[in-house]
């Protein structure tokens, strides 16, 4: 079986942010992230951010695992500095 992301190849996933609440089997966790990835085909790069829900299993399922409960996708923010900008020369005056 495949899925949508089968065609693309990820080149990064930056964590930004975690947070824990609760504790023992009843934690939460929230951990939002930036996806880059490029289509194989087209070799298009693409990018999301998401913020992800997790919850603790039972300790009967590997000693309380973390599980995937939800999550939220949205655009990546858009900042002024280009990843490809490397003339950072200006600094060296």
């Amino acid at each position: 079986e495949t899925n949508c992301y089968d065609n693309f190849e990820l080149t990064s996933c930056e964590i930004l942010e975690e947070t824990y609440e609760g504790e023992g089997d009843k934690e939460v966790a929230k951990v939002k992230f930036v996806a880059k990835m490029i289509q194989i085909d087209s070799r298009e790069k693409t990018a999301f951010m998401e913020t992800s829900t997790f919850e603790r299993a039972g300790k009967h399922i590997r000693g309380g695992a973390w599980l995937y409960k939800s999550g939220e996708v949205e655009s990546v923010p858009v900042d002024d500095d280009d990843d490809d900008d490397d003339n950072d020369e200006d600094d060296n005056d």
